[in-house]
């Protein structure tokens, strides 16, 4: 079984993150944006602008693996936790970005801890919501760990493949050994199974003929009887093309409510 990653992240992914604020610092230190142009040479706005965003990927990068996590733990929607996690972060953030400012720029003072949180939150909070979606995307990309209990396949093999089914953003992936996750959408995991005797019976379902052994009817619905005992739901547009394959003659006369 593949090692979970920690949670605060790898030494990997934090040199990431902090080479990426470090770039942006500078960036934004040369062109100066939100009037920060004219407040003083450009080596002072790279070190102020460098500093905001370092301290940035430390507080929303911390905040926010610990709010996935969780989420995961409460089992509640990760925006939730998330969002909150943004919302504290940008007030840690301001508790930095402020003095540091203040202490540069001193006519900044004026300023309310109001205007300095607002200012935050409309710089870093795009950033971090970008950050929190790119993050989720790599993690999808990655290997995932087969499910508890059966042998992961070190590779997919087509030919062993009994059905697809879609399970949040990834496809469990049933084959004659055991079962898998990967990333998916469906229609990128049923691109490798090209060749195979079977049919997408409905949109989060794909099923291989071999793995049927009966059909189910409850009211207008019917479902597919597979060989571990699942039962695939069939959309309604599909019934007359599963009809027309010979999938539903020989068996909808034994269907049972």
């Amino acid at each position: 079984m593949t090692a979970k990653p920690p949670i605060l992240g790898t030494a990997r992914e934090w040199a990431i993150d902090l080479s990426i604020a470090t770039a942006l610092g500078v960036f934004l230190g040369v062109v100066g944006p939100f009037g920060s142009y004219f407040n003083g040479p450009v080596l002072v706005r790279a070190f102020y602008w460098t500093g905001c965003f370092w301290a940035g990927a430390v507080i929303f990068g911390l905040s926010i693996r610990l709010a996935v996590a969780g989420a995961a733990r409460l089992r509640v929607p990760a925006w939730v936790t998330v969002g909150a996690a943004i919302l504290a972060a940008c007030a840690l953030q301001t508790a930095v970005v402020a003095p540091l400012a203040s202490t540069l720029w001193p006519f900044l003072k004026r300023l309310s801890p109001l205007d300095w949180y607002g200012q935050c939150l409309a710089i870093s909070g795009p950033i971090a919501v970008g950050f929190t979606l790119l993050r989720a995307r790599l993690q999808a990309a990655r290997a995932v760990p087969a499910i508890p209990g059966h042998q992961a396949e070190p590779s997919l093999v087509a030919s062993s493949v009994l059905y697809l089914k879609m399970e949040d953003h990834y496809v469990r992936v049933r084959t004659e050994t055991g079962s898998r996750l990967e990333a998916g959408p469906l229609a990128r995991v049923l691109a490798g199974l090209s060749g195979l005797d079977g049919l997408q019976v409905h949109r989060s379902w794909w099923v291989a003929r071999r793995a049927v052994v009966g059909v189910e009817r409850d009211g207008r619905n019917l479902r597919l009887r597979l060989v571990d005992g699942e039962a695939a739901p069939i959309a309604r547009a599909s019934v007359a093309r599963l009809r027309a394959a010979g999938w539903l003659t020989e068996m909808e006369s034994t269907a049972t409510g």
